[in-house]
């Protein structure tokens, strides 16, 4: 029996239960529309309340998202007729999210003040993309998934380009504004293929149309792979990652930081709902495909990274590469539960480690620029030395060093790939691994290494309580995820399960 097919309908009519279903969207979309206001009649010299605002919101929405894993249940249920899952894989999402633009939101004030771009709208900008992409993970509807993509698509055009005195920033907004473009343009017109193939386009009732479909149509396999691309793009994915380090290196550090993250996890969970559940009928016509995706993304993003001088443009392509590893997960998991069980723990790794990693970047912004480039972290050791062991940490997570959450999130994924008879897939992924290593360990030693004696003192600025804490609470989620490996992958197995019923 199919999962969504599986999930209690909701009336027709919205109730209490519905509403509670979307609590935790609800209250940050409440907090967008409050910040708008608030933004009205706070002063600019106490900015930082909106930003305390904000992350009032967020630990509000956290608390009844976790409060909903267990009042959603093993199995779950929509709301709102069947467009929305409110299930546990959903909450599990929410809560990376949350945790995710919590943790943005904390750290911003003193690098926006530094670089001069303290304005309020940000932080109702940093909702509304939050409030979409928290939407996205839980859409059971394409319509719902369309909708709530080009809400936070929307939102991070503008924040790519918040600093709207420099021309590279613009230039980045205008790049993924233009790409992005087409990306919506391919996921909706895959979208307009299913739905004419099906009928539907509630995401249960596609399911129960394809396991009764007996011929293949080949414009539903086209419609499935459009709508593969779109979401492809989302979670910088080769060859559709042209935009990705040229936004990363353009935005403010900030935005980059959030969504780096945020726009990943979102991206794959709604990739799981559709191609490990939905789509799963026909895994043997779209599974190639998303392999090489797979493996182009690991090749690409690995190889291009060697390259680097910018640490912004380095973490873009590891995070190219990083897509590329989930994607395996993703591409076995029709058939095999580990698969979507190791992409959820990739996941929640991925955040705290990549998070982690561009906030010592964001901490490390002098006035007036990112000071993100190699030679500005030569010494980092003799100067911040807590900062530079940070960095090296988060840096041999991406790397799969144990014990630390990136190890456990690759072991996992490759494992998923061999237990799906995909032993190639798993040695193009550890293959790649080791070339990331050269380019993980070259900027690590750089830190350490002591500052050249022509070497200018940069203007670093304390670390601040803020900056400390953010660093403090990603170094701790990387390091829990890769030693408490079996509470983790408990968490992740029932969030899985909640989508997949039966699965072991």
């Amino acid at each position: 029996m199919n999962a969504l097919a599986a999930l209690p309908l909701a009336t027709a009519t919205p109730g209490w239960h519905d509403l509670l279903g979307l609590l935790p969207e609800v209250i940050v979309a409440g907090g967008f529309v409050a910040l708008m206001l608030l933004d009205l009649v706070v002063p600019p010299a106490r900015r930082t309340w909106l930003a305390v605002f904000s992350g009032a919101v967020l630990v509000a929405a956290l608390a009844v998202s976790v409060w909903g894993w267990y009042d959603a249940g093993p199995s779950g249920r929509t709301v709102f007729s069947g467009a929305f899952a409110y299930d546990r894989l959903a909450v599990f999402a929410n809560c990376v999210i949350l945790v995710t633009s919590l943790l943005t939101v904390v750290i911003s004030p003193g690098y926006l003040n530094r670089r001069r771009l303290h304005n309020g709208e940000y932080y109702a900008l940093v909702m509304a993309a939050t409030a979409g992409m928290m939407l996205v993970a839980g859409a059971t509807s394409l319509m719902v998934i369309f909708l709530a993509i080009e809400l936070l698509s929307i939102s991070l055009y503008i924040l790519s380009g918040f600093s709207r005195q420099e021309e590279r920033s613009q230039e980045a907004a205008v790049k993924y504004l233009l790409l992005g473009s087409f990306a919506s343009a391919f996921l909706l017109f895959g979208m307009a293929l299913v739905y004419g193939e099906t009928g539907h386009t509630q995401l249960a009732q596609i399911a129960t149309a394809l396991t009764r479909s007996l011929p293949v149509d080949p414009l539903l396999v086209g419609g499935i792979i459009l709508v593969f691309i779109g979401l492809a793009f989302k979670v910088s994915a080769a060859p559709f990652h042209a935009w990705t380090p040229d936004v990363y290196q353009g935005a403010p550090t900030s935005v980059t930081t959030f969504m780096s993250v945020a726009t990943k996890v979102a991206a794959f969970v709604v990739m799981v709902r559709l191609f490990d559940d939905t789509f799963a009928a026909y895994v043997s016509h779209w599974s190639a495909v998303v392999i090489a995706v797979a493996i182009l993304s690991m090749v690409i993003g690995n190889l291009a990274a060697l390259t680097q001088n910018s640490v912004k443009r380095m973490l873009a392509y590891s995070g190219i590469a990083q897509a590329g590893y989930i994607l395996i997960g993703v591409a076995v998991g029709a058939g095999t539960p580990l698969g979507v069980q190791g992409a959820l723990y990739y996941l929640a790794a991925y955040a705290f480690t990549n998070l982690g990693a561009f906030a010592v970047v964001t901490v490390m912004s002098g006035r007036g620029e990112d000071l993100d480039r190699y030679d500005n972290l030569r010494g980092l050791w003799y100067r911040r030395p807590y900062v530079a062991a940070a960095m090296g940490f988060f840096l041999l997570s991406l790397a799969g060093f144990p014990p630390t959450a990136g190890f456990i999130g690759k072991f996992l994924v490759f494992a998923a790939a061999i237990q799906g008879h995909n032993v190639a897939l798993a040695l193009w992924g550890i293959g790649t691994s080791a070339v990331s290593v050269f380019y993980y360990l070259r900027v690590t030693l750089i830190m350490f290494q002591r500052p050249a004696e022509d070497q200018p003192a940069y203007d670093w600025p304390r670390t601040g309580r803020a900056g400390s804490a953010v660093l403090l609470v990603s170094a701790a989620g990387t390091l829990v995820l890769g030693v408490f490996v079996v509470l983790v992958l408990t968490v992740a197995t029932m969030a899985q399960t909640g989508t997949l019923p039966g699965a072991t």
